[in-house]
């Protein structure tokens, strides 16, 4: 054998070179990681967005990137649960209290608001951004569920602050056909 030849085994072609071969595994291994990593990491939104500067359209472009980005579709804004909404946070800022029940259940008090459809509710306490808390509810399976469910077509968002100013009280009820929710 020649100086750099590689040895050879007696029918079956080259002998493999552990060092090459550690290499070529490591690389392998960490491409595969590399692209794990990219398929489980999680769309957050920027932007700095407090109950004082909330807009409609901010809390749309906010909300329809973030099901965008999980490859949901858009969802239109709904006057009459924004109302709820807003009743529904004023009421916690109000009490000093996250609740899904206070001041009655959330049918009751969409329906008071004048909306009949299938609804559900994400509420948050204490973010400062709606960016904060639509991160918290992507960071929590039931909200999460709700926040991407591909039933809901339509939602309303509203914050409120606690007297103080110390404390921010957030409410985003979803709204869609009852029909999508008995024909899954």
């Amino acid at each position: 054998m020649m100086a750099g030849d590689r040895p050879m085994a007696d029918t079956h072609g080259p002998v493999p070179d552990p060092a090459r071969n550690r290499l070529t595994r490591r690389a392998v291994l960490a491409a595969g990681l590399g692209l794990a990593a990219s398929a489980c990491s999680t769309y957050l939104p920027s932007g700095t967005t407090t109950p004082a500067t909330l807009s409609r359209s901010v809390i749309l472009q906010q909300i329809n990137a973030t099901r965008a980005a999980y490859g949901r579709e858009p969802l239109t804004y709904n006057p009459l649960l924004e109302d709820a909404a807003r009743t529904h946070a004023r009421l916690m800022a109000e009490k000093g209290i996250l609740s899904h029940t206070l001041g009655g259940t959330l049918r009751e008090r969409v329906t008071a608001a004048g909306y009949h459809g299938a609804v559900a509710e994400n509420l948050a306490g204490g973010q400062h951004t709606l960016e904060r808390a639509i991160e918290d509810w992507l960071n929590s399976a039931g909200h999460r569920r709700t926040l991407l469910s591909p039933n809901f077509t339509e939602f309303g968002l509203a914050a409120a602050t606690s007297d103080k100013g110390q404390k921010f009280y957030w409410a985003m009820i979803f709204g869609g056909s009852l029909a999508a929710w008995l024909n899954p």
